[in-house]
């Protein structure tokens, strides 16, 4: 008769960055890279499909302002999240 082995206790454990979702503004949460409770730097910048719109618009003859409305628009752009202690990436918010 072979003994068999005790059971082990298996813990998942969540990521505490993972446990706040990125949202279009800063958010505090656990740094996975430093370990400080931080709020996030974020920063804006505008999806490709908000640049062939203003491309398009110029195209069909819209004026040079009125071409840029796409990539003022929240929907048009991605925002980055960072730690601002570490400068560490910790994720992006894709509307």
């Amino acid at each position: 008769m072979i003994p068999s082995a005790p059971p082990q206790n298996i813990q998942w454990v969540q990521s505490p960055a993972l446990a706040a979702p990125l949202g279009p503004s800063s958010t505090q949460i656990i740094c996975t890279s430093c370990g400080q409770t931080i709020f996030t730097s974020t920063s804006r910048k505008a999806k490709s499909s908000a640049w062939w719109a203003c491309i398009l618009m110029c195209i069909y003859g819209c004026c040079f302002g009125c071409c840029l409305i796409p990539c003022c628009l929240d929907s048009c752009n991605v925002v980055n999240h960072k730690c601002p202690n570490c400068n560490s990436y910790l994720g992006q918010y894709r509307p």
